[in-house]
C-alpha cells in the first residue's frame, strides 16, 4: 500500500523520486558546487553542477522526447567532464614538479645577478645618436628620420 502512495506522488515516470525531494536536491547540488567554483575555480565544478541540475527538466516534462534529450546531455556533460578532470590533474602533476624543480635548483628559475642585463642596456643607451648636427655620431643613422 506504500508503494501505491509513493507512486502516487511521483510526477514523471522518468525521474524516480517525488518533485519536492528532487528540486531540493537540485538546489542543493547548485548551492555546494557553486560554492565550491567559486573557492577553486575549476570547470569541472560547474559540470557537476549542470550534470546534477539537468535532471529537474523531468519533473516538468515526462516524455520520452525530453527524457532521451536529457540523456543525451548527460551523457556529453559526463564526456566533457572527464576530460575537464583529466587536463586539471595534469596541471596540477605540472605545477607540482615544477615547484619541486624550483626547490632544487632555484637559481635556474630566479637568477639573482641581473647587474649584465643593466650594464648592457646602459652601453646600449649610449650608443643611441642625438639630434645634434655632430655628422661623425650621425653617420649610420637613418635617413628616414
Amino acid at each position: 500500500m506504500n508503494f501505491i502512495l509513493a507512486a502516487s506522488v511521483l510526477r514523471s515516470r522518468f525521474a524516480p523520486m517525488p518533485a519536492w525531494l528532487h528540486i531540493g536536491f537540485c538546489v542543493f547540488a547548485a548551492v555546494v558546487f557553486g560554492a565550491i567554483f567559486i573557492r577553486k575555480k575549476t570547470l569541472s565544478s560547474l559540470i557537476w553542477l549542470l550534470i546534477c541540475d539537468t535532471t529537474v527538466v523531468l519533473q516538468f516534462y515526462n516524455d520520452k522526447i525530453s527524457a532521451t534529450a536529457v540523456a543525451i546531455c548527460e551523457i556529453f556533460l559526463f564526456l566533457i567532464l572527464f576530460w575537464a578532470l583529466a587536463n586539471e590533474r595534469i596541471k596540477e602533476k605540472k605545477r607540482l614538479l615544477r615547484e619541486e624543480e624550483e626547490k632544487k635548483h632555484p637559481e635556474a628559475f630566479f637568477p639573482e645577478d641581473l647587474n649584465d642585463i643593466d650594464k648592457l642596456i646602459q652601453s646600449e643607451n649610449q650608443n643611441i645618436p642625438d639630434n645634434s648636427d655632430d655628422v661623425i655620431k650621425n653617420a649610420f643613422e637613418d635617413d628616414g628620420k
